[in-house]
């Protein structure tokens, strides 16, 4: 049997499997798009997961110190720039003993920068200022209403005032410190809000429009402002005395 020539043989079409290849290729960059998506996404969930465990971690870390504190100077809260004094310095300096090996002494120690970062900054608080360098704003700032004296201060409640542990009616409903966005200030002057959303200016809300606050028994909530200050809803856990009436 004769054979055809090759010359006249036809050519195999490859259209076929080259349009084959080009859909497998378009897809596998489809999958691997979607997967990178995915992975950044995981990671990015991971990472604000590991910052939210620490920040949350950082604030009952400073609550606890400020507890401790008290049993150490007969209930007495620390105090901050409000009213500090040469025997009961201010928060920061007050509470080092306590986060700290061997306490601080003065805002002008060397190793105070680094306290500062390591003990008083929230892992959620963004860098600031130029360089990415942090500010010198505090992350959390105190409840003011626990340190009023009612011969210099005027105030919802007064004369009643909160300055030791045990003046505290309602421990459980009462801030002690929350996250801070004031440049200047390491204290919240709570007294001089008096209607719901007077405390936005000051609140660092930094998860989800919720800030955090560690409570005057040592407790952690991550809350929107109004859950903890709506005067207008009869809320306000600020105040020690208006707090025990809910």
């Amino acid at each position: 049997m004769l054979e055809a020539h090759p010359s006249n043989r036809r050519p195999r079409s490859h259209s076929g499997a080259a349009a084959f290849t080009l859909i497998e290729v378009m897809a596998a960059l489809i999958i691997l798009g979607l997967l990178t998506t995915l992975t950044v996404s995981a990671v990015g969930s991971a990472r604000h997961s590991a910052q939210f465990s620490r920040s949350t971690a950082t604030i009952r870390q400073l609550g606890s110190a400020a507890l401790l504190y008290t049993a150490d100077h007969g209930g007495n809260w620390p105090r901050s720039t409000h009213s500090y004094n040469a025997s009961e310095p201010q928060w920061a300096l007050a509470l080092s003993g306590y986060l700290l090996s061997e306490p601080l002494r003065s805002l002008y120690d060397p190793r105070f920068a680094v306290y500062r970062e390591s003990m008083l900054r929230d892992p959620l608080d963004p860098a600031e200022g130029s360089g990415g360098m942090q500010s010198n704003r505090y992350s959390y700032a105190l409840n003011v209403y626990l340190q009023l004296d009612p011969a210099s201060d005027d105030y919802p409640g007064k004369p009643a005032c909160w300055h030791r542990a045990p003046l505290v009616p309602a421990p459980g409903r009462t801030v002690l410190f929350a996250s801070n966005r004031q440049q200047s200030s390491d204290h919240f002057m709570a007294h001089f809000w008096a209607g719901t959303g007077d405390d936005l200016a000051d609140l660092d809300r930094r998860d989800e429009g919720r800030a955090a606050y560690v409570y005057c028994d040592g407790h952690v909530a991550w809350q929107q402002p109004s859950e903890a200050f709506a005067p207008d809803a009869g809320i306000n856990h600020w105040n020690p005395g208006q707090a025990a009436q809910r």
